[in-house]
């Protein structure tokens, strides 16, 4: 597959979904000529050794659109994702890390990094397992990106009804019920839209409903207010 690849001269944009292939990045992305712009890399097994030739390779300074949800990034992928993210913070407009077991702890050691994507668009963070704090936490980050307009944020922890494990994965985010009184939910809503307010960001939209998110809809969103 990679020799086909490497004959690609004009190919930017590449989309390897749930190909379940660990270990093999570096073979997979080493042969192209030219840096990719997008790649798209959900539900692939990486590993921190993928993750770290990825931070490292001459597509990091280029891209423009990555995903890596559904990879789990854990304290040995933290330094290469936070590298990655530093290589990448020039022309990064579009990012989604969802479901990729991201604790208060992991995210704020990356909210540095994080916050240095100056012309970051839209960022997906659903399904994380983080608390309220870690969420306010976050939002109180994002709002500082001036260029940044869409963030698709996780229900908080304390949203959810009694049960749920402590350390929860994506999929039991997504099939435990979120708790029943609509006061949870609003308290929520309520934080979160204070600090959006407080910061005068008005152009930047907050939402927590994966199924009809779209990351290529925000500026048509604000040009419809």
């Amino acid at each position: 597959m990679s020799q086909g690849l490497g004959k690609l001269s004009q190919l930017r944009r590449l989309s390897l979904t749930a190909l379940r292939l660990p270990g093999h990045l570096r073979m997979l992305l080493s042969s192209f000529p030219q840096p990719l712009e997008v790649l798209e890399l959900p539900y692939l097994s990486l590993t921190p050794a993928d993750l770290s030739y990825l931070s490292c390779s001459p597509h990091a300074s280029s891209l423009q659109q990555l995903d890596l949800s559904e990879n789990r990034l854990d304290e040995l992928a933290l330094p290469s994702v936070r590298r990655l993210l530093s290589q990448a913070s020039s022309c990064l407009m579009q990012l989604s890390l969802s479901g990729c077991g991201l604790t208060d702890g992991l995210l704020a050691a990356m909210l540095p990094s994080l916050s240095c994507c100056r012309g970051l668009k839209s960022l997906g963070l659903a399904l994380n397992p983080l608390s309220l704090a870690g969420l306010l936490d976050l939002v109180r980050t994002v709002v500082r990106m001036p260029s940044l307009r869409q963030l698709l944020y996780p229900n908080p922890l304390e949203d959810y009804q009694p049960g749920l494990p402590p350390m929860p994965s994506s999929a039991q985010l997504l099939d435990w019920p979120l708790d029943e009184l609509v006061e949870v939910h609003e308290a929520t809503s309520l934080q979160l839209d204070r600090v959006v307010m407080e910061s005068g960001r008005s152009d930047l939209l907050l939402t927590c409903d994966l199924l009809n998110y779209n990351k290529d809809l925000v500026d048509r969103y604000f040009s419809w207010k």
